[in-house]
């Protein structure tokens, strides 16, 4: 039985130290500097230093203790000075493993090593830690090497797609705001003054054709949305793709390089996705959800940035044909009746923003302009809902076997998906007043998984979809 030891790399003494950074590490760097420009000491410092110091050799020695053994059927990480800790884990239940480098990890020679199994907290990493970059490539070789696999590379416009796609000026925002508040501090200034003056400027140029607040908010939004899609461009940049008949390996990033595998089988689900911006270049999206993946709850593994549904479609049965649906689906009756009953949600929109915006107007005419234009975005919001409401009618199906799949659409995001049987958590059938009356139902498919992934399909004929749960989960009365 081959085994091998492996011990941390000395950068992992600042991730050991990381909690304390601000508290301590920082206060005394600052007290150091006064003293060199004041020639002057004071006891909280000297009591700061003697804090730091000591945590800097319990830091040290945990570094030291730290040791990860792999053999042929385990994988042992342990850890722990006065408590010892061993976390013994098979092979064949890891469902992903990460080693990424940032441009500390490149200086220093450093992989950030990161190992999930299914049985971890959600939205957390199961073991992170810092290995040589030689320990790193052999470990990682060892965990999923001797399996050939097909390169695919992507053009840096398919990452511009995906960027663009997945960026949101809220998250931008979320982001950036702290960032230019934390400078600020640092530089002695009030950047964020500086910048949302600039903002103001900038809208005044605008004010003959729309209001200050229509102006500051949409330029707010669209800086958010810059800095969104920049991080999310150099993150995902030079995205390669090695799929392999048991495994996938995914490698993207240039200034922090993320490279992950992980099984097929620890796959839950595979969503095919076109946001409302993709729908635009008309592109998809392909995300699988992996048990125990990432370190943010619901995260999923990006397979295909962005493609045409054909090609898109020509891969999904390359990679996971195991999950391609057999039988017959179940769709919505096609006629105009049917037509009119997937459009009603949009048109009752439609109808309740154009009276909303009529009825504030008239009430609030000193600021009416600002509401005709509020009521114009909700306007282009509905008829884009109502697009996504006619794909529905045209595309939706559900088809329930031993692999499962479903086409609909979440909120504004046309989604299909497919799984295996046991994935599936829960079958939600739902009837309004008007589906009792025509004797159908909306069909929901929730998973089983950390991202609790799900689709609905409207207007279905109500006997065929029970009749089909009970056939495809032996449920017989």
């Amino acid at each position: 039985m081959i085994k091998r030891v492996y011990g941390a790399h000395p950068l992992m003494i600042l991730n050991l130290m990381k909690p304390f950074l601000f508290v301590l590490v920082l206060p005394v760097i600052k007290g150091v500097v006064q003293y060199l420009v004041t020639k002057k000491i004071s006891g909280v410092l000297t009591l700061e230093i003697i804090i730091a110091s000591a945590l800097l050799l319990f830091s040290y020695l945990s570094f030291r203790a730290f040791k990860v053994s792999v053999d042929n059927e385990r994988i042992i990480i342990a850890k722990g000075l006065i408590i010892r800790r061993e976390s013994v884990i098979l092979r064949e239940k890891l469902s992903s493993v990460t080693a990424a480098r940032t441009p500390a990890d490149l200086i220093f020679g450093s992989v950030t090593y990161k190992i999930n199994t299914e049985a971890g907290a959600a939205g957390k990493t199961d073991f992170s830690f810092k290995l040589r970059k030689s320990d790193a490539d052999e470990l990682f070789l060892l965990l999923y090497g001797g399996e050939n696999r097909v390169s695919v590379r992507f053009p840096a416009i398919k990452t511009a797609v995906f960027a663009a796609a997945a960026s949101s000026a809220i998250t931008g925002l979320i982001v950036g705001v702290p960032i230019i508040n934390n400078l600020g501090r640092i530089l002695g200034v009030a950047l964020s003054r500086m910048v949302f003056d600039e903002i103001n400027r900038a809208s005044a140029r605008f004010n003959a054709y729309f209001p200050p607040a229509v102006n500051v908010i949409t330029l707010v939004l669209i800086a958010g949305y810059g800095a969104s899609f920049f991080i999310t461009f150099v993150k995902m940049l030079a995205f390669r793709l090695r799929v392999g008949k048991l495994k996938i390996e995914v490698e993207y990033g240039v200034l922090m390089r993320r490279h992950t595998v992980f099984k097929k089988s620890a796959v839950n689900d595979i969503c095919i996705e076109q946001t409302p911006l993709m729908r635009l270049f008309k592109m998809f999206s392909m995300r699988a959800a992996v048990g125990g993946y990432g370190d943010k709850r619901g995260e999923k593994a990006i397979i295909v940035p962005a493609a045409r549904r054909d090609r898109i479609k020509n891969q999904f049965r390359a990679y996971f044909p195991f999950l391609y649906p057999q039988g017959t689906p179940l769709k919505a009756e096609r006629s105009r009746k049917n037509i009119i009953r997937f459009l009603w949600p949009a048109r009752t929109y439609a109808a309740a923003d154009i009276a909303a915006t009529a009825l504030l107007a008239a009430v609030f005419p000193s600021v009416s302009r600002f509401l005709v234009i509020l009521g114009l975005a909700v306007m282009a919001l509905t008829v884009y809902y109502g697009n996504i409401c006619y794909r529905n009618y045209k595309f939706g199906k559900l088809c329930l076997g031993e692999q499962i799949f479903a086409s609909g659409s979440v909120g504004l995001t046309v989604r299909e998906m497919y799984c295996e049987k046991e994935r599936i958590g829960e079958i939600k059938i739902i009837q309004t007043p008007a589906d009792r009356a025509y004797n159908t139902c909306k069909a929901e498919i929730v998973i089983r998984s950390e991202s609790a992934d799900k689709v609905r399909v409207r207007n279905l004929d109500f006997d065929a979809v029970i009749s089909a749960v009970q056939d495809c989960f032996n449920i017989y009365e």
